[in-house]
């Protein structure tokens, strides 16, 4: 009888609950796309199910996976990078623009990356630690449009999650 009940209670794998730390592999695309992120060939990444580290359709796709599950799910701009503000898109003075990107570069705070549909884009951290985007268009000696949207801000993503592991003992 010992064996049938051991044997019952191995096949009980947990289910992620908020607050638990966890491991997954993922790999995001646009609706019909490819992958443009992946963590398949490198190391899954880590955090706490609910903290809110990662976007809100993240979150919420991994409560209640069990390791080895894999799930795929679409995630509106809602509960991803939010919807796309036009408010943030201004145009600047062209001159201000190469200053501002000229201080961010010499203090080692500008990046690019490159998002579909999009092609470059700058990064750089803010006063608060936050990640701000640059994008710019419709560049003349005078001026030139910045857009500070997420680059897949309005934009539905495709996730591919699988969980890797439940870490125990927080």
């Amino acid at each position: 009888c010992a064996m049938i009940f051991l044997s019952g209670c191995a096949s009980q794998q947990p289910v992620v609950k908020a607050g638990d730390r966890v491991k997954v592999h993922y790999s995001v695309s646009l609706p019909g796309g490819d992958p443009f992120e992946s963590t398949r060939n490198g190391t899954p990444i880590e955090f706490t199910a609910g903290s809110g580290s990662v976007v809100k359709g993240f979150d919420n796709a991994v409560i209640g996976m069990r390791p080895g599950e894999t799930r795929v799910v679409t995630i509106s701009p809602e509960d991803a990078y939010g919807p796309y503000q036009q408010s943030m898109v201004n145009t600047l003075d062209t001159e201000s623009v190469k200053k501002t990107l000229t201080e961010l570069n010499q203090t080692g705070n500008l990046g690019v990356v490159n998002f579909p549909d999009t092609g470059p884009v700058f990064i750089w951290t803010t006063e608060n630690q936050t990640t701000g985007y640059l994008r710019f268009t419709n560049i003349t000696a005078e001026t030139t449009t910045v857009d500070e949207n997420h680059p897949l801000a309005g934009k539905d993503l495709v996730f591919e999650i699988t969980l890797v592991e439940i870490i125990p003992g927080q």
